[in-house]
């Protein structure tokens, strides 16, 4: 069996493509159920060039899970605690909700001790207030929860009556007004 013609070309474009490939699939499964032959083909490209450009699809999707925390971290270090993020961003969340990590301090320690120190300077309060760490605690699980299952919440919604706008738009409001009280 032979592989589909690449669609995507050149060294930029192929890493490029990979690890958004890697961030999309991590939403849905762990990537260690993901195949290479997978990655390189939800990516466009050819397999071979994972090894080339990464070494190993496990290094996509390192880089992917980098990239994401980075998006994250941006977010929550330009104001503090924020409201759930109830965009179509929220895919970061899914990717660590799928994320199998066997280190001593995973993306998710990373990203917590970034969100402390961001809060406790948008706040003007120590890092080891119980109130400011019970306020990242919250912010924290919702937007998670939220990331992880938004796909599972809608659909159990909607037999309700909800539409995927209008329930993000409001959950958004809410986790505000949570933060404010």
């Amino acid at each position: 069996m032979t592989e589909p013609t690449p669609t995507v070309r050149g060294p930029d474009a192929v890493r490029r493509s990979l690890i958004d490939a890697a961030k999309a699939l991590s939403s849905v499964r762990s990537p260690r159920q993901v195949s290479g032959r997978e990655l390189a083909q939800h990516a466009g490209v050819n397999y071979g060039l994972i090894h080339y450009y990464f070494g190993t699809k496990d290094n996509v999707f390192a880089q992917a899970v980098i990239e994401a925390t980075e998006t994250m971290a941006e977010r929550w270090d330009e104001g503090g605690i924020l409201p759930v993020n109830t965009s179509e961003e929220a895919a970061s969340y899914r990717t660590f909700a799928k994320l199998e990590v066997d280190e001593s301090r995973s993306p998710v320690s990373d990203l917590v001790a970034r969100i402390v120190a961001g809060q406790a300077q948008a706040s003007g309060r120590s890092q080891n207030d119980e109130e400011l760490l019970a306020e990242v605690a919250i912010a924290t699980a919702l937007q998670f929860g939220w990331g992880a299952f938004e796909d599972e919440i809608v659909a159990a919604l909607e037999e309700f009556g909800a539409e995927l706008h209008t329930l993000r738009a409001r959950v958004a409001e809410m986790s505000t007004r949570l933060k404010a009280d």
